[in-house]
């Protein structure tokens, strides 16, 4: 565990119920621990300036100014305009999709022909609403136990998450943030194991000195 989630004050603790989200403020220095707690469950994570809602998270950026798509410990988040925002200060899976997108009517009615199924950008959306953030201001998510497998021929495949029952990602903000967290709905492909469990939500003030 590390020393900030050991010692400090829990400022919140969350279960996001299966296909449910949740939208919260982070304020700076603060930690937000998501909790897989019952296994192979996959949150779909945005988040924006609190003061500014116009910048956003950017995973296309995150990957450029680090060179690296596989974020981990020590990783940076950063916004649209090269802010950081979150730092992964402790992740106990170590596998996650910065792809930048996430499940939308739009893909499921494509891929799968169904129509009305819950999705992640609608809970984002549904999630961000109080904040003033329309659907299409939803940025492209970041996935912590997402588990996507790249072929050599081009292709990727999503596999279901080796992440297991209490597994965990800790991110520090590095500025005043507004979060949009949605526990993906997806039950027509191996995303979450094909079902739809809980999450845990727990926010951390930072340690006494």
């Amino acid at each position: 565990m590390n020393e900030t989630a050991a010692t400090a004050r829990v400022a919140l603790d969350r279960i996001i119920e299966p296909k449910g989200f949740l939208g919260l403020e982070l304020l700076r220095g603060q930690v937000l621990r998501i909790v897989d707690v019952d296994g192979k469950q996959v949150p779909d994570l945005v988040c924006f300036n609190l003061h500014d809602r116009s910048e956003r998270l950017s995973n296309n950026n995150s990957m450029l100014i680090q060179k690296r798509w596989k974020l981990s410990t020590g990783s940076v988040l950063f916004s649209d305009e090269g802010n950081p925002m979150l730092t992964i200060v402790e992740d106990t899976v170590g596998i996650h999709h910065p792809s930048g997108g996430c499940c939308n009517e739009a893909a499921n009615v494509r891929r799968y022909g169904q129509r009305g199924d819950p999705n992640c950008l609608d809970n984002l959306a549904a999630a961000a609403a109080p904040f003033g953030v329309t659907k299409k201001e939803i940025p492209g998510a970041f996935c912590p136990f997402m588990n996507v497998v790249r072929r050599e021929d081009g292709a990727y495949e999503i596999v279901e998450p080796t992440s297991a029952p209490g597994d965990h990602i800790d991110f520090r903000a590095e500025m005043d943030l507004f979060v949009a967290i949605s526990n993906c709905p997806q039950e027509r492909n191996p995303c979450n194991g094909f079902k739809a469990t809980r999450l845990q939500a727990i926010v951390f003030d930072p340690a006494a000195a």
